[in-house]
């Protein structure tokens, strides 16, 4: 091989055997790769360690996530449970003070007994600090038996509010009877916040809306029989003359039941009978062994018979059919419960009054009307939703008097009545006013006096 050098004129002729051709050839090829080693392969080595060394520690530090992670699922899991606990715990005490559920759910323990208990007496709430609670002190005299009072502590035990009986004193009478004092504490929690307040008794009204009473219970099938808000049936005829009680327009009536298997609530609904509004009462039944009640409770209303009516009774609204007995429930002067069954099941649909004979026994008077319950027999479940509105009575025409002679009541004048007002509450009309005052020595334009007594003639 020969490697000519320089230009034309002076050429250099050099001779490369074949042997230093493939030498030289080798030398580059050498060259070449270490530069490419030099260059190219020696950093890429580097940043594969360095990114090798990089996953090391990532997947170290996710070995670590995960464990966190684990321990963060263990740890809301235990939170979820004791949530759950507080919850169940915290339902146990009552969400405020100053509330009638104390005196309903203490009435109904010693209705359910026998101990004989002539009064309650509440101190007022006294703020615990430290525990960001109110305490609310009891004190229950009684005169019974070991049994009775045996029983008293057992419902106080049973009872799904927390009471915690302080202190007791008792002395044995003559015939095994003891007599002396109960002394309960019940406490407050005031951030349960919605928290339902029990089995045993929910707050009066939450909603006067316009709403599907059959909504909260799954099954239902939406009513098409929807009451004439613009309704006026009147009240039918039973030989006598129909009294307006109640026209169920306050708020004051609460739901009630006889044990943990009774749930419900009352509110108010615009689907009326008579005025503005009707009381919408829903309730779930379960019984076991024995019967159990649901209450709709009036104990705030203030509804006294002073004297026996013919009958007495309530406009009820019924959206299907209940094996549930309905019924009144009243007391006598000396706090004995006198029970008066209304209907036996629900067999009719829409408005209906229905109503029966209440004791006759003058002996037994003033009674004051307390709840309207529903009693479902042992081993039953059943649940319903029930409207009702005005409670009224009716007291007989007396045929047996002169004819220039009628029978009449009295009446205590309230704040805000008018003689129009108690005219149309007695004889259906506002004109009979010019009868009352003629009756009660009274000159036009008079004015009425709370507490004023009032002759009003049948």
């Amino acid at each position: 091989m020969e490697l000519k050098l320089g230009n034309n004129k002076h050429k250099i002729k050099l001779s490369i055997s074949k042997k230093e051709k493939n030498l030289l050839f080798i030398l580059g090829i050498t060259v070449l790769l270490w530069v490419s080693y030099q260059y190219l392969f020696t950093p890429q080595q580097a940043d594969i360690e360095k990114l090798t060394q990089e996953k090391i520690a990532k997947e170290s530090e996710l070995a670590q996530v995960n464990i966190i992670l684990a321990s963060e699922a263990k740890i809301n899991n235990e939170l979820e449970g004791l949530s759950k606990e507080f919850l169940t715990v915290s339902k146990r005490y009552f969400p405020k003070a100053n509330q009638p559920e104390l005196m309903h759910m203490l009435n109904d323990i010693i209705d359910n007994g026998q101990l004989n208990v002539p009064n309650i007496t509440f101190a007022n709430p006294q703020k615990i600090e430290e525990l960001d609670s109110d305490l609310m002190e009891t004190t229950i005299p009684f005169i019974g038996t070991y049994k009775d009072l045996n029983n008293f502590f057992s419902q106080i035990r049973d009872n799904p509010k927390r009471l915690l009986v302080s202190a007791l004193s008792l002395v044995k009478d003559k015939d095994d009877m003891l007599s002396g004092q109960i002394s309960i504490d019940a406490y407050t929690y005031e951030k349960q916040g919605n928290i339902n307040e029990g089995y045993f008794y929910t707050n009066p009204f939450v909603s006067t809306s316009k709403y599907s009473p059959f909504k909260p219970f799954e099954g239902y099938v939406e009513p098409t029989n929807i009451p004439d808000i613009n309704s006026s049936s009147v009240m039918p005829d039973m030989q006598g003359k129909g009294y307006l009680i109640d026209d169920m327009e306050e708020d004051n009536v609460y739901f009630l039941g006889t044990s943990a298997d009774v749930t419900g609530k009352v509110g108010k609904i615009n689907i009326p009978k008579f005025g503005k509004s009707a009381i919408r009462a829903e309730y779930f039944i379960s019984t076991g062994y024995k019967a159990e009640r649901a209450f709709v409770v009036l104990d705030d209303k203030n509804i006294t018979l002073k004297y026996p009516p013919d009958s007495i009774g309530i406009w009820a609204y019924a959206y299907g059919y209940s094996p549930a007995t309905i019924g009144f429930r009243f007391k006598d002067p000396n706090g004995r419960n006198i029970d008066m069954e209304i209907k036996k099941g629900v067999d009719w649909n829409d408005w209906e009054y229905i109503y029966a004979t209440p004791p006759q026994d003058l002996n037994v008077y003033p009674l004051k009307l307390d709840r309207i319950y529903f009693e479902l027999g042992a081993n039953r479940d059943d649940y319903s939703v029930m409207l009702f509105d005005r409670i009224e009575c009716s007291y007989s025409l007396d045929e047996n008097s002169n004819s220039g002679n009628t029978s009449s009541t009295f009446y205590i004048v309230k704040s805000g009545d008018t003689l129009t007002s108690i005219s149309e509450n007695f004889y259906g009309t506002e004109l009979g006013y010019t009868r009352i005052m003629k009756e009660n020595g009274l000159e036009p334009g008079s004015k009425l006096i709370p507490g004023e007594i009032l002759v009003i003639s049948k």
